[in-house]
This record gives C-alpha cells, structure tokens and sequence, in this order.
C-alpha cells in the first residue's frame, strides 16, 4: 500500500486536499496525476485514493476506498493536563499521545499551575503530524486551557464511565494497573509539577474520582501523561 499519508476531516463530501496537504504533496513529495494515496479522516477511517490534479494551493483527489475503520469503540481516553512552563514539553506530549492513540487532550489551569496562556494552532498541527506518522485513525480534539473547577463540574456531570486522577501520597494509592476498570470512556487527569493541590485532591476524592500512581518513581508532568495513554492501551491488550 502507498506510503503516502494525508489528512482530510471529509474526504467523502469534498475530494479537495487543504492547502498546506497539497503543499506537502506538490512541493515537498513531487507527487504526479494517478499517484496512490493514504487518506485519513481523524474519525475511525482509512482510505486509498488517486491524484486527479495537483497544485500547491488544490490538490484533487478521486477512486476513494474505504481500506479501515474503527467505528465503536472498547474504550475511549480523554486526557486531561495542566501545561507546564516549557512549551516544547506539551508540544512532545501531545506528539507522543497521538501516536500511541487518544481520543481528547485537553488542559487546564490549578493552583500550582506553570502556564496560564495556551495557542491550540501549532499543538493542533503537531497532532495531525502525529497522526499520519502513527496511522492510528483517530485525531484526538484539543481542548482550550479552563480552570480546573469547571472542568471537573462538566466531567462529573456528562462522563458515565471511569474518572481518574494521578495520586502522589503516602503511602501511596494504588498502580494505575490496579485501579482501571476495563472497557469504559476514561477521563484522565495529570497534575502539574507541583502536583494538585490538597483542596483539589479532596474534590476529586469527594467526586468519587479514582486516584491512582504510577509507582514510586514522580513522574515529569507530559512523562506522566504518555506513561498513563501507553499503560490504559496495554492492560486492554492483556
């Protein structure tokens, strides 16, 4: 199969490519007319297709065939963060998260938060990168930085499934591997490097939210975020 990969929101309403996929496709691989395609939607698909016309500004595409999906889902996993002050540290997170598979990744701001601004347009073209590297067919939706409070008021109030919050304590709570329940929409909060505040674990804790640890080792804020997305897919596969 063609090792080309592009990504289309809406490939089977509109078979126009955006201008910076066929700038890539034009100027940086020199594709012609008839080349085979990958095209990924970001929404459970993969289709092949064919280069009808190509312009750094258009490019065209026709034959489109479904070759994969994933429609329904096991489980799902929504990460939520609060930014740390380097932003090359969330720019890798968001990367490395793609790439082993997440649905959402969201921010929010706490008490000892390092970050109170966020510009969602570079982190959301790092996704899409990371989504045609990895092939995986989701592209996870990237939240805008909100409070914590809200945050857990709307999480509480829409998520029927598992609500979970990295612990640090002592003696600590348990593994993570010990504390998910298999096959349920999982929404995942990851502190900042000063950890939640007391008032805030309390909330969660009073929210019947799940604390968990990732053993003794206190993980950088975005290691804590990929070890977490990496352990929830490997426990589903054991």
């Amino acid at each position: 199969m063609t090792k080309y990969v592009f990504y289309a929101p809406n490939p089977t309403t509109s078979n126009i490519l955006s201008e910076e996929e066929s700038t890539h496709a034009c100027r940086v691989l020199r594709l012609q007319i008839g080349a085979e395609i990958q095209i990924l939607d970001g929404n459970g698909h993969k289709y092949v297709a064919k280069i009808t016309a190509i312009d750094a500004k258009k490019t065209t595409f026709t034959n489109l065939t479904i070759v994969e999906q994933q429609i329904d889902n096991p489980y799902t996993i929504a990460l939520w963060v609060a930014p740390t002050k380097q932003m090359e540290r969330i720019e890798w997170m968001v990367e490395k998260c793609t790439e082993l598979g997440i649905h959402s990744i969201g921010f929010f701001t706490s008490r000892y938060s390092e970050r109170k601004e966020l510009k969602l347009n570079r982190l959301e073209k790092i996704a899409i990168s990371a989504l045609k590297q990895s092939k995986n067919l989701y592209l996870p939706k990237i939240h805008p930085l909100q409070p914590l409070k809200k945050v857990l008021e709307e999480v509480s109030k829409n998520n029927s499934g598992q609500n979970l919050f990295a612990y640090i304590s002592w003696p600590p709570v348990k593994t993570l591997a010990h504390q998910l329940l298999k096959n349920q929409s999982y929404q995942m909060f990851i502190g900042p490097e000063g950890d939640f505040s007391p008032e805030e674990s309390e909330s969660m804790l009073a929210a019947n939210f799940t604390p968990f640890s990732l053993g003794k080792a206190i993980l950088r804020t975005e290691t804590a975020c990929i070890a977490s997305t990496h352990a929830i897919h490997v426990l589903h596969d054991l």
